[in-house]
């Protein structure tokens, strides 16, 4: 995926809308991350699964860049170390963000396991706030990037409704209750 977020970027003016950013922008993140807690696994695996999506994201994200670096670097010269560790920062960085949002996945389905739902609910939140941060950015930004505010508007519409008419909660409740609607 980092691979690929590296490869669309550099179609960036040469494709339509925000396919070049779909990856490397962070609008589709919250999504993402509320696509992999939806599923119905446990604790542990949602910890990791998080955890080494956004490892393996970061991974060939930056891999990709220090690779690309080094090649200019053997090409024309310049400082070896900035060519293969200017970005390391970032990938730290990020992969802390990932390991945070592994960590809250992880406390999610453990709130979900208890039949916390108001808790559960409220750990949502932050998602549709990032979420709306993020459009919000895209509208006020000096070069107002529409394409990017309407796919975080879909991306917010789809983590609406798979928190409130596909709820993991209401998932589990029906299962628990032996409801037919839970097949």
């Amino acid at each position: 995926m980092g691979i690929a977020g590296q490869l669309l970027g550099e179609l960036s003016g040469s494709v339509p809308l925000c396919v070049s950013n779909l990856i490397s922008d962070m609008t589709i993140w919250p999504l993402v991350i509320l696509l992999i807690i939806h599923r119905d696994v446990d604790a542990k695996t949602m910890l990791r699964d998080i955890f080494l999506t956004f490892l393996g994201l970061d991974v060939g994200y930056y891999g990709y860049v220090a690779v690309k670096d080094l090649a200019g670097y053997m090409r024309f010269g310049g400082s070896l170390s900035s060519a293969l560790f200017s970005d390391v920062p970032d990938l730290i960085v990020y992969t802390v963000l990932g390991t945070a949002a592994a960590a809250w996945g992880w406390l999610m389905v453990k709130l979900l396991d208890r039949n916390k739902a108001v808790l559960y609910n409220i750990m949502v939140l932050p998602f549709i706030a990032v979420q709306l941060l993020f459009i919000a950015g895209d509208i006020i930004s000096w070069e107002y990037r529409w394409s990017m505010a309407l796919l975080g508007t879909v991306c917010l519409a789809a983590i609406i409704y798979l928190y409130t008419v596909k709820s993991p909660l209401r998932r589990r409740n029906d299962t628990v209750t032996n409801c037919p609607a839970a097949a």
